[in-house]
């Protein structure tokens, strides 16, 4: 697939839209949507007792509370992990010793081109309390690994970068 021309349609905070025009392989032309967005960090933050530091929070565009890993988008000059480090901070009030990529996913690429990277953090110590964004209204619990799990299982957890990240955590758990 060719990109013959990109017209810009919304210029936001954290997005920008596209309409491409493109040629496909058999030559054929046609148009995609595109929404650019930025990179964003999450980190499956589990302390000595297997519990998970989790985050709840309203999800206008789908008019529902989340309960998500902690995470956010990383901000110009700064890497994925360093990211990750100042949201699990922001978010939760904790720090971390040990930190590893679990993986980095496409949100949405059907039409996104949004990339979230997952670490997994552990050696947990609490140091402040939460240091929110203006914005952002937010509450955090620690909850067992195993009832996070269950909550996958069952569809009432329904954030795919905290299915994803628990999910990819367990698995490198057991083996």
């Amino acid at each position: 697939m060719k990109t013959l021309s990109r017209q810009e349609i919304y210029n936001g905070k954290i997005i920008k839209v596209y309409r491409d025009e493109v040629a496909l392989e058999d030559g054929q032309r046609t148009t995609r949507e595109v929404v650019a967005h930025r990179e964003a960090s999450a980190v499956v933050a589990i302390n000595e007792n297997r519990e998970l530091l989790m985050v709840t929070q309203h999800r206008y565009p789908i008019h529902q509370d989340l309960l998500e890993l902690p995470a956010g988008l990383i901000d110009e000059g700064e890497t994925p992990l360093e990211a990750a480090k100042r949201e699990l901070k922001e978010e939760t009030g904790h720090e971390a010793t040990d930190w590893h990529l679990l993986t980095s996913a496409f949100s949405s690429p059907g039409c996104h081109d949004e990339v979230i990277h997952i670490f997994a953090a552990s050696g947990l110590t609490h140091v402040s309390e939460q240091n929110l964004d203006g914005d952002e209204v937010l509450t955090f619990a620690a909850i067992p690994i195993n009832e996070i799990v269950q909550r996958i299982k069952s569809g009432s957890l329904k954030d795919s970068k905290t299915i994803i990240g628990v999910l990819l955590y367990e698995s490198t758990q057991r083996g």
